[in-house]
């Protein structure tokens, strides 16, 4: 037998698969231990809401919080404060008017096991690690038994702990001493539920109110080490009986697995509520960690699912279960080495990315198909010898070019802004090329081993039954092929009419896109019976909103005379006016003043009473302004570097020497920002304690004269109580800060003018032209600033600004992005797409003609989306680029067959007849496999995931129509023309591929009009 590539190489490459599979499993299963979520990390660096929130949390780092509560849990409750003391022993409510003051070095168990040290930042030290040992337990502590539980955690605050607190600091001997009243209003929204009457109209007993913990963590866990705290906090309310405990399940074996697969079956088709008996919490840590466990939920739960239904529908359309086997494995390696490339590159997985092999598996199995397709053509033509060879030369490069195609438009969500789509756009990208190995190598050397003899069998007999003047072609008879024949014979003869129809469609639904709506919210990623929409329910109906949104005002000191009090006043003033204008979206507004004394004056303006009550008032805040480090920080730091060009001058505003400064820069401090973090109480080389006490109070002096003082306004924002449009909240956020800015502003500075802050009009939704029009003027500033170059932010060079940051702002440009995305991926994948098929056509009007009907399921279910007010979340915009690429396959290989009869010499209508007996099964059983494969993910309780799926099956289905209705129809009209053009073609195949085209092209057009009647 003549010697073959696949009979030379066939047995290595299959080695090289076999040995390649251990580094794959490793790579996938490193990839998917490091799925990490963080919706406030989706948005690039570069963007400003990015840099402000990191801003943000960089000067005041203990922003994550677990809010934790439970039914019944009041202020009489005694298991709340036995919880806060398991947390954190230390800390229990007789001394919290001391540790409220500062806090010790902890240490912070990390997820690999190992710790690490952080200390506070009005207690660090320079280069030292501190170990901390369990604390003992006061007398009024829970028993002695109870063993301190690992230190993930800052601090706790409760509502008993705060009314003790503020009864301690001011409910007495005091100026203006705070009544219960006014202690509550201030606890309102934020430990203390709005609710305080009886169902029967009569006032609550204090003690009856209800209330909740605020659990402090350190600065930047991940996400394995969030998973590990809110297990710990889970095991903590088993100790003090408030989340039950569940008995060992006695049953066998047997119906342990049934009962699961009970479960597991009604919760992914109605759902299964969730028991909120026991703990309930939300806040930014719970929000991570459930979209990592959902996520992963999904894979683990639904990858199966739809890896049977690919493989089922597989083996009924190919009717072989050795050839399905193939496809199979073809298909499972490609979903392995796309996630195992995220390993090898550095990358991490995410709840998005987990979709992405599924992906994979479905596309890798629809390519595997068409070479299946190929590979019995070959057989069909000349049997069994070199039909490996044959089938891989005749399909390599229809096959390339669709997978390209399809690459391109999953790499377009390469340009999205948003993280999670742009690593899910490239690595999907990059695993659907890396198929294409496996396709021409791998599969054919499988096929060559071991040849499909029973096919050719029965080819062999099926053509023995049939008329010696029927085509080959004909001889698979089947129902699917059938009725697409009928319908080619309707699309040719009223190619005008189907044509007129499509168009349309295209154009009313066209019209619903400009309506679409978009939502990134972060409990709309869930279903509604997940277990942290039950949490964040509950959670609202007893305490209020958890969302958090942040102002910071920023006081330059260098040229704000204003001192702390009069700063202090203003924040309140501030937080009173956005209760009273914004009652209906916030619930409770924390600052320094919510800790602090209280704001109100007394006595007389200029008044000698006032005044020096004022100067008492603002002395005391200055001395205790490190007990609001939470609320209250200086921007700014000062270098000693001697290379500094600026050194001479640091030297003076500190008020120290160059012989100081050395001394200083000998034991590693070289800023102000290090001078106060040196540890008190530790004698330096050098440098003694009290010399180190003076040191730090001229850095404290400098940072007053010369820092930014920042000061924090925090509110809680409703996540599924009340619909908050997060745009329109935002403004009005801002025109209620504004206004007060530039009020202080001209009261401050008289002499000055600056230019006053525009109040933002609530516009109503843009119409459909000044959209289109909005578009392309951003693309038009974004090119422009391409071209001047990136300038940075502006900043504002007045010395009071407001900042408005947190997470609802950064929600709301992630929402913001995720339709600019869609524009953008959209249309890029549409232009690049169009050159490549004008470039396999030779043609640029033919390129793009043939992008009409890939387009058209775009068009078609997104209109429908924004006709019907349906929003469009992070899975359905993914959907756009990716089902414009797989339809490209489908279309590839259509005019691939469509060509190939035209150059042997067919009318357009007699190539689309051809084209059709070629096509039509394949494609309609890789839209079977690749649609209802991944609509498996409709089941997910995941939304973007299981949007996603019902996006793909519809997309897919509609391309299908588009492929083969309304491509046939453009190609048997006037515009067929340009796909005729006698200019060789890309998509041309050898003439010997449909040999008899030539030799019985009469007797085999009027079998195929018979055939069709």
């Amino acid at each position: 037998m003549r010697s073959t590539f696949f009979s030379d190489h066939g047995f290595r490459i299959i080695f090289l698969v076999v040995f390649l599979l251990s580094f794959i499993g490793m790579g996938t299963n490193r990839t998917l231990k490091s799925n990490s979520n963080n919706v406030a990390d989706w948005l690039p660096a570069t963007f400003n809401e990015t840099q402000e929130y990191k801003w943000f949390l960089k000067n005041f780092p203990y922003e994550s919080f677990v809010v934790v509560s439970w039914q019944g849990c009041t202020m009489d409750d005694d298991r709340l404060e036995m919880f806060a003391q398991k947390l954190v022993p230390s800390r229990t409510i007789d001394n919290i008017g001391e540790w409220m003051t500062g806090a010790p070095p902890f240490v912070v168990e990390i997820d690999d096991g190992n710790t690490e040290a952080i200390s506070d930042p009005n207690n660090k030290s320079s280069g030292k690690t501190s170990t901390a040992q369990p604390n003992t337990l006061s007398p009024n502590n829970p028993p002695n038994n109870i063993t301190a539980p690992p230190t993930y955690f800052k601090d706790v605050l409760t509502g008993p702990r705060l009314l003790r607190l503020f009864e301690e600091r001011y409910g007495r001997n005091r100026f203006n001493p705070l009544t219960r009243e006014e202690i509550f209003a201030r606890l309102d929204g934020l430990l203390i539920g709005p609710d305080r009457v009886a169902s029967d109209g009569t006032p609550l007993e204090i003690g009856k109110y209800r209330t909740a913990m605020i659990i402090t963590l350190h600065p930047q866990p991940n996400e394995k080490a969030l998973r590990k705290v809110l297990a710990q906090i889970r095991e903590i309310g088993r100790e003090c009986g408030v989340e039950p405990y569940f008995p060992d399940d006695q049953r066998s074996i047997l119906l342990k697995l049934a009962s699961k697969g009970w479960l597991l079956l009604k919760d992914m088709t109605i759902g299964v509520p969730y028991n909120i008996d026991g703990i309930i919490m939300g806040g930014p840590p719970v929000d991570n960690v459930a979209v990592g466990i959902e996520g992963e939920r999904t894979l683990y739960r639904l990858a199966g699912v739809c890896a049977v239904i690919g493989l089922t529908i597989a083996l009924i359309c190919l009717g072989s279960l050795r050839v399905t086997m193939f496809v199979f494995f073809t298909a499972i390696l490609s979903a392995g080495i796309s996630l195992a490339l995220v390993w090898a590159t550095g990358s991490r997985c995410d709840a998005i990315m987990l979709s992405m092999p599924a992906l994979v598996y479905v596309l890798a199995i629809s390519g595997a198909i068409h070479i299946i397709n190929y590979y019995r053509d070959a057989i069909r033509q000349k049997g069994i010898p070199n039909a490996a060879e044959r089938a891989v030369t005749i399909a390599w490069y229809p096959c390339f070019m669709a997978s390209f195609t399809t690459a391109i438009g999953l790499g377009s969500l390469y340009f999205s802004h948003l993280i999670p789509i742009m690593k899910f756009g490239f690595y999907s990208a990059v695993g659907v090329l890396c198929t294409l190995l496996l396709l021409f190598f791998y599969l054919p050397s499988l096929l060559h081993f071991f040849p499909a003899v029973e096919y050719l069998k029965n080819f062999r007999k099926q053509s023995e039954m049939i008329s010696h003047s029927a085509s080959l072609e004909l001889s698979e008879n089947n129902r699917i092929l059938d009725f697409w024949r009928m319908i080619c014979k309707f699309i040719i003869n009223h190619h005008f009419l189907v044509l007129f129809l499509c168009l349309g469609f295209m154009f009313y639904f066209t019209l619903g896109v400009f309506d679409i709506k978009t939502s990134v919210k972060m409990m709309r990623f869930y279903s509604p019976n997940a277990e942290i929409i039950a949490h964040y329910t509950a959670l609202e109906e007893q305490l209020g909103p958890l969302v958090p949104m942040e102002v910071v005002l920023k006081f330059d000191n260098k040229r704000c005379p204003m001192n702390t009090l009069d700063r202090y006043r203003f924040i309140d003033k501030v937080c009173r006016k956005l209760r009273a204008e914004l009652p209906d979206d916030i619930g409770g507004v924390i600052s320094a003043v919510t800790f602090g004394p209280p704001a109100k004056t007394q006595g007389k303006p200029d008044s000698l009473t006032r005044r020096t009550r004022d100067y008492a008032m603002n002395g005391q805040l200055d001395k205790h302004r490190h007990e609001l480090k939470d609320y209250i920080t200086i921007e700014g730091n000062l270098s000693l570097d001697s290379k500094s060009p600026n050194y001479s001058e640091a030297l003076v505003q500190l008020g120290i020497t160059d012989s100081d400064a050395e001394l200083l820069r000998a034991v590693g401090i070289d800023s102000v920002r290090k001078i106060l973090s040196a540890e008190d109480g530790v004698e330096l080389t050098g440098i003694s304690e009290e010399k180190l006490a003076k040191y730090k109070s001229k850095a404290t002096e400098w940072e007053r004269k010369f820092g930014t003082d920042l000061w924090r306004v925090s509110m809680r924002v409703w996540s599924l109580k009340r619909d908050i449009d997060y745009s329109l909240f935002i403004n009005k956020v801002k025109n209620v800060v504004n206004p007060l800015v530039d009020e202080l502003l001209a009261e401050q500075f008289p002499d000055e003018k600056f230019p006053a802050h525009v109040l933002i009009e609530q516009k109503p939704r843009a119409g459909i032209f000044s959209m289109v029009s909005g578009w392309f003027a951003m693309k038009g500033e974004n090119l422009i600033a391409i071209f001047k170059g990136n300038e940075g932010k502006i900043q504002d060079s007045t010395p009071i600004q407001a900042v408005f940051t947190g997470m609802v702002p950064v929600v709301y440009k992630t929402q913001h992005e995720l339709i600019a995305g869609l524009v953008d991926s959209l249309v890029m994948a549409f232009i690049l797409i169009g050159l490549v098929m004008a470039l396999i056509l030779r043609s640029l009007v033919a390129g793009f003609l043939a992008m009409l009907p890939n387009l058209f399921p775009v068009v078609v279910v997104f209109g429908f989306m924004g006709i019907i007010g349906f929003p469009v979340d992070v899975g359905t915009m993914m959907t756009a680029s990716v089902a414009m690429g797989i339809a490209v396959d489908d279309t590839i290989h259509y005019l691939t067959w469509f060509r190939a009869a035209i150059d042997q010499g067919c009318t357009p209508y007699e190539a689309n007849q051809h084209a059709y007996e070629r096509c039509a099964t394949a494609m309609t059983q890789t839209t079977l496999i690749g649609g209802v494969g991944l609509s498996a993910f409709a089941f997910s309780t995941f939304t973007p995931t299981q949007m996603f799926g019902v996006m793909m099956l519809a997309m897919l289905s509609v391309a299908l129509i588009g492929d083969l209705i309304f491509l046939p129809a453009i190609l048997s009209g006037p515009a067929g023309k340009f796909f005729v053009s006698k200019r060789a073609s890309m998509l041309d195949l050898p003439e010997n591929v449909i040999p008899e085209m030539n030799q019985n092209e009469e007797t085999n057009t009027q079998n195929n009009n018979k055939k069709i009647e």
